[in-house]
């Protein structure tokens, strides 16, 4: 409400913007300098541990954190408000933030914080209207900077209830049935699951050999056509044939790096174990367990307007039955 009077108001940020920011707000609530003490190294950069959307890059994967107030170093400056006021600001910031949206536990969420809009790709949060309808909203239909900006995300609401219990049918059917997985396992075999730079790799090797095909076909034309003599054409051969060895070397390569990669075999059986250490307990799961299942086993669930797309992440080994997908991943903050 501050940021959007202040806006409206025309009165310029501290850059001299015309868009006032909820955090810029926030910043000027919480600085004690405005009490009469500015402190220096409050904060230090670190690698970040989360991205503000599971489905866009991190950036330059550098978080601001606070650092102890041990290691402050305090320079007095002129006062402009009360310390008494200062602290009162502060309790109720500390308030706000307990009663904040996205730290209400009061209703149950089972995809909490697993949600992402389709349209803008950022997260989507459990909201509750007066009517008693739970829905998951996109960030982007209330952020007021997008609204200035005119990018006012329009995806509609999904109800929370129908989507919690789609998203839970579908994990238990996955689990039920792991010959699902055995079908993504053959597409991995097959090469669909390895990187994008190994598999560009292996499509720019794949489209040479056929030129090089091409080119083979081309070379005896002209030898039969009498265009060039038998020489001419054994050593242009020779070339070709040189040249399609070193490519075929090439993608045995690659091949050996996608296997290495990928143990199909070992992953089914891992997985398949897996799977049925789960399936007597499915229907008997209360919420709790529930959603510490669906925080192992879906890394995301994208919502469109007409189609939900859910990204399982699944166990192949002891190891991540322990540890959520996010924290598996040494790509976590690249990935697109």
């Amino acid at each position: 409400w501050v940021a959007k009077q202040l806006s409206e108001q025309g009165i310029p940020t501290p850059r001299g913007g015309v868009r006032w920011n909820v955090a810029t707000i926030r910043g000027i609530l919480r600085s004690p300098a405005y009490a009469g003490t500015a402190y220096s190294g409050r904060t230090r950069p670190v690698p970040a541990h989360q991205r503000k959307s599971a489905l866009q890059p991190i950036g330059s994967g550098i978080s601001i954190r606070p650092t102890p107030e041990e290691e402050w170093i305090a320079i007095p400056v002129p006062a402009i408000i009360s310390q008494e006021t200062f602290d009162a600001a502060q309790a109720r910031l500390d308030k706000n933030k307990q009663m904040a949206r996205r730290n209400n536990k009061k209703h149950e969420y089972l995809l909490r914080g697993l949600v992402s809009c389709a349209q803008c790709r950022l997260a989507a949060t459990g909201r509750f209207t007066n009517k008693r309808y739970h829905y998951y909203v996109c960030r982007g239909r209330s952020d007021t900077l997008r609204q200035a900006k005119g990018q006012r995300c329009t995806a509609r609401y999904a109800p929370a209830k129908a989507l919690d219990e789609l998203v839970w049918q579908d994990l238990c059917h996955i689990i039920n049935d792991p010959s699902v997985i055995a079908h993504e396992l053959e597409r991995a075999r097959s090469g669909e699951w390895l990187p994008q730079v190994l598999q560009a790799r292996r499509k720019t090797v794949h489209q040479a050999l056929a030129q090089l095909e091409r080119q083979q076909i081309r070379l005896l034309d002209v030898y039969l056509a009498e265009v060039i003599g038998r020489d001419e054409f054994e050593r242009k051969h020779q070339e070709l044939s040189q040249t399609q060895k070193g490519l075929n070397q090439q993608l045995r390569q690659l091949d050996i790096q996608a296997q290495n990669r990928i143990d199909t075999l070992k992953l089914a059986e891992n997985i398949q174990a897996f799977c049925q250490c789960l399936q007597p307990t499915l229907e008997n799961l209360e919420f709790a367990q529930r959603r510490q299942l669906v925080e192992l086993l879906i890394d995301r669930v994208i919502v469109d307007d007409e189609k939900v797309e859910i990204r399982y992440v699944i166990p192949t080994s002891p190891k991540g039955e322990k540890s959520r997908f996010c924290h598996l991943r040494k790509d976590y903050f690249n990935a697109e």
